[in-house]
């Protein structure tokens, strides 16, 4: 696996192919789901490795960089990624933080400024990290609470981007989509496992989860490294 230094965009890479094949995702979400009143975005995979939270960190620059306000949202209490992506990507984009994050938001011991990092060199784009890891996830992103930063977020910016635990083996990703407006659903490219997606995808939309969209991830294509963006609608299979 290339290393996460390599995968999130930064001020050198925004003229590449890379990031090219983002915009392309930009574009299309923009289309069928942001420009349908679509704020909040859930974005999760079938399990881990999928490339969820680097979908997340580029398509959030991206967006920024578009003009719109963004914050991300580091959802997954199992295995945070977003904060290590952006500290080790080689610009430092992210600033030293007290450790607080979403956590504190949700049980009101942190305020928005105090959690919410501003990512250095994008406009318009935050971070919040999970903050300390509760031990009844799944029921903490179920809550009333939960339901109330997400109003508080959606005040406070065009597009909130939440990166969640892999559905398929987490209850996290799921208790999420009552809240979400829309999932992104990622996956690595490959004939290994597209059953087991299928599968997902099935219970996510039986759920009542609004499907906006499938990233195929790591595809063969020059160097873009990510491929097909499919619009919502039910999977196939």
């Amino acid at each position: 696996m290339a290393r996460d230094t390599s995968l999130v965009l930064t001020s050198r890479t925004l003229q590449t192919p890379f990031a090219e094949a983002y915009r392309a995702l930009r574009a299309n979400i923009n289309f069928t789901a942001i420009g349908q009143g679509v704020r909040t975005v859930l974005v999760t995979s079938g399990k881990s490795g999928e490339g969820k939270s680097t979908t997340v960190a580029n398509l959030a620059i991206l967006l920024a960089q578009a003009g719109q306000r963004v914050i991300m949202v580091d959802a997954d209490f199992r295995r945070p990624r977003l904060r290590q992506l952006f500290s080790t990507n080689g610009n430092g984009h992210v600033p030293q933080m007290a450790p607080v994050g979403l956590a504190d938001l949700i049980a009101g011991t942190a305020t928005f400024v105090e959690v919410a990092a501003p990512v250095e060199g994008f406009d318009n784009l935050w971070l919040i990290g999970t903050g300390a890891i509760p031990p009844n996830p799944s029921e903490l992103l179920n809550s009333p609470l939960m339901r109330s930063v997400m109003v508080d977020l959606c005040d406070r910016a065009d597009v909130v981007l939440l990166d969640t635990p892999p559905c398929s083996l987490y209850a996290d990703a799921v208790e999420l989509t009552q809240i979400a407006d829309g999932v992104l659903y990622v996956l690595k490219s490959g004939p290994q496992g597209l059953v087991n997606h299928v599968r997902v995808l099935k219970q996510l939309q039986q759920g009542k989860a609004r499907l906006i969209g499938i990233v195929m991830n790591q595809v063969e294509a020059g160097a873009a490294g990510y491929g097909p963006y499919h619009g919502g609608g039910a999977p196939r299979g």
